[in-house]
């Protein structure tokens, strides 16, 4: 190929594949094989050699070829320099992602990427108060036992677990459906920031690739792939943590689910997946005690997540409350949220009223004002 260059390392070639659009880590693994693993003699070869591999046809090729480009390689070295990025490979990945029958050849990393042990934690992007308070304290204990969090730095539950471990000054990973510098949700680029400082973010998309409906199924198998286990907090019944699930299942992971209220919609898909075979589980020690058994007395927990040390007390909040605030919050009792006007109708209240004790409430962290804009018990 008139491009190529007799000065590439096998790294550059490596870097090369990786960025050609179209072709999947499974045909790409099936070209190196015919090539001995040798990236270079890949991209040397000839149009009818190439042909000759199962699943590679005319447009597969045309794409190699247009990838054998000097100048893209140049440049994508030069952002991966300026961004403090490394470029890594099979032999520097940990032991279960190496495992992998669609294995990425390379990953892009801003940090450093810890040991394992690793378990990932995802959920839906809308989560209650108590899918957040759970997803969190999860993580936390998890984090503090050793164990490095793993999610996707979505929205809801994923960015809860990786919160989780930052709060336990534990270690902790994202996986983007996007290139290192595409930084999605945009809100959580303090988020970014602090996952690569406590750990890493990574991609197998070159940079500038943005997330797109086919990167999101990628980036969800290396979250499963990687792990031990997947944890699933909360999902509704078509939620996209439940790809996660599947592929955790297809990979030989374990899968646990939190179960939820039988109506509550973003706990379907929990529930479906314990029906289906999902480990239930109640806190961290559940999660350990599959792992690790070795590892399942929590300190000074007595069921309860260490994290309950660091939160504040509500029990002078519940004992200075008024009447009416008592009565309100006796709605929420079986954990349901609901809207102004609902509450409305069920504490015959006009809606200044009903607001005044409703702020009370939250100023006294008992109640909580969702993304929805219902409410809901904290």
């Amino acid at each position: 190929m008139d491009d190529f260059s007799d000065k590439w390392r096998e790294e550059d070639g490596l870097l090369l594949l990786n960025g050609v659009r179209g072709l999947g880590p499974i045909t790409l693994r099936r070209l190196l094989e015919r090539f001995r693993g040798d990236p270079l003699s890949l991209l040397k070869a000839s149009k009818r050699d190439l042909l000759q591999v199962r699943g590679v046809g005319k447009g597969v090729v045309d794409s190699i070829e247009n990838a054998v480009n000097s100048d893209w390689l140049k440049k994508e070295k030069g952002k991966i320099k300026k961004h403090g990025v490394d470029f890594i490979t099979n032999a520097d990945f940990p032991p279960l992602l190496r495992e992998l029958y669609d294995c990425p050849v390379g990953l892009y990393v801003l940090g450093a990427l810890p040991p394992g042990p690793y378990v990932s934690i995802v959920g839906t992007r809308i989560p209650s108060n108590y899918g957040k308070r759970m997803g969190r304290e999860i993580a936390f204990d998890l984090a503090q036992r050793g164990f490095c969090i793993v999610s996707g730095m979505a929205r809801g539950i994923d960015a809860e677990a990786h919160l989780g471990a930052l709060d336990a000054k534990g270690k902790t990973i994202a996986f983007l459906g996007s290139g290192l510098d595409v930084i999605y949700p945009p809100e959580h680029i303090d988020l970014y920031r602090k996952i690569s400082e406590s750990g890493a973010v990574l991609s197998e998309f070159p940079f500038g690739r943005k997330a797109d409906r086919r990167t999101f199924p990628m980036r969800n198998r290396l979250v499963s792939g990687i792990s031990n286990g997947v944890v699933v907090v909360e999902s509704a019944a078509s939620g996209g943590s439940l790809i996660t699930a599947r592929l955790a299942a297809d990979q030989g992971r374990m899968v646990f689910a939190l179960p939820g209220r039988v109506d509550q919609q973003s706990a379907s898909g929990c529930n479906q997946l314990i029906r289906d075979g999902a480990t239930l589980i109640r806190n961290a020690n559940d999660v350990i005690e599959e792992i690790d058994p070795t590892l399942t007395e929590i300190e000074n927990s007595g069921g309860t997540s260490r994290m309950q040390e660091i939160l504040p007390s509500q029990k002078e909040t519940v004992e200075s409350i008024s009447g009416i605030e008592s009565k309100l919050l006796k709605a929420f009792r079986e954990g349901d949220h609901f809207s102004l006007e609902e509450l409305c109708e069920i504490s015959r209240m006009e809606v200044s009223e009903l607001s005044s004790n409703l702020t009370m409430l939250e100023l006294g962290g008992l109640v909580s004002r969702r993304a929805d804009g219902r409410f809901e018990a904290i």
